[in-house]
Formats: structure tokens, sequence, C-alpha cells
């Protein structure tokens, strides 16, 4: 016997098995067949994500593709809830925008706890808490799509959409092959920004500040 046997639901090269992978592909196409906003649908959806979700760890064997593995994901599950079969450029941002902000909650109640317990001046979490590190993330994130390098798969490409979304959860050589974008913030936000930022040329202008001249 082999001493490190593989799991029942993954094949020798990695890959789920036929079985597991004909399960979840009818799945997918009972999805497709159902209005995107019936209970059967949000159902047939919720069973897909349990499916995934049990087998991911198990498909995935390189620990070091986890995170674009779970930003894929994401992907994967808009498209999916969406049942669109191509986005726009501004619907990828926005996309891409929700991404970033998808552990807020967490975020946010982590600060509730600190104000809770006497430490409401805190201006940042710890780094080394859960909530932290998302933080970290998240700031850097948003960094990126706000420079216009934020990596996201190619959405605006119908093809990307239909191979994203036929994509079997973890699997590291399919993830490879699909084509990904560059993509900012979206219109809206950016003129959130710019408003901000022009708040604070005219408030530091009304207070005698030097404010510098743009480039």
């Amino acid at each position: 016997m082999p001493k490190n046997p593989a799991p029942p639901t993954q094949g020798k090269s990695g890959k789920l098995n036929p079985t597991l992978a004909n399960i979840r592909n009818k799945k997918i196409k009972k999805l497709g067949d159902l209005h995107p906003k019936s209970r059967k649908a949000s159902k047939a959806h919720k069973d897909l994500l349990h499916m995934d979700k049990k087998v991911f760890h198990i498909a995935t064997r390189d620990l070091k593709y986890k995170p674009e593995l779970m930003k894929m994901s994401f992907f994967q599950r808009s498209i999916w809830m969406d049942q669109k079969k191509v986005y726009t450029l501004e619907e990828l941002k926005e996309l891409a925008n929700e991404y970033t902000e998808r552990h807020d909650d967490e975020i946010a109640d982590a600060y509730q706890e600190a104000k809770i317990f006497g430490t409401s001046g805190v201006k940042r979490l710890a780094p080394t808490s859960r909530a932290g590190q998302y933080e970290t993330l998240r700031l850097h994130e948003k960094e990126l799509l706000e420079n216009g390098k934020f990596s996201v798969p190619d959405l605006t490409n119908p093809r990307v959409v239909r191979d994203l979304s036929e994509w079997k959860s973890g699997n590291v050589d399919q993830m490879k092959s699909l084509k990904t974008i560059e993509v900012g913030l979206p219109e809206e936000q950016h003129m959130e920004e710019d408003g901000k930022e022009a708040g604070g040329a005219k408030g530091a202008e009304e207070a005698g500040m030097d404010v510098p001249e743009q480039a």
C-alpha cells in the first residue's frame, strides 16, 4: 500500500474524480436552467457551494495558490448568481470593489468589540489578529484598485465567463489558463474619492494651509 494514498475524492493527478465532477456539472446545469431569483435556484446554489467547500481543500494541491483560488471562487459564484454570459468593464470594476470589501463585516465587528472593552480610541486593529490581517489586506487591495492595478478574471470576455463558470474549484491548472485583466475603481467610487480630495483641499485652504499644486 502506498504511504500517502490520495483522498477518495481526488485522483492521482490531484483532480477531482469523474464521479464527483459529473455530480457537480449536473448541479451547475440545473442551476443554469432555473430562474435566477427563484427559491429552487437559491437552494441549488447553496448545494453547489456546500459541495465546493467540502472538496476545496482536497483539490488544492499547493497552498501558495490559495489566495488566487479564493478570488476565482468569488467571481465564479458571482457568475452563477448573476447568470450572465458577459460583463461590461464597469460591472467588472464593481465586482472587484465588492471583492475587496468581503471582510468588512468582520473588521467592523472587531472595532465594535474594541469599543465595548474601552479601547474606542484605537485607530488600527492589532496586525497579528485575524481582523487586523483582513484590514491590512483590504488596504493593500484598495490601493491596487485605486491605481488600476487590481488583477481579476477578464469577465468582459464571454469565453472567460464560460470557462470560469465551468471551472472545478481548486484546480490550479485550469485557473492558470484563465485570462486576467487589471482594473481600477468603479466610476461612482472614483467620483467619491475625487470629492473627498477636493473637499480636503478646500478645507485646507480655508484653514490657511498651503495646498500643493497638482502636477
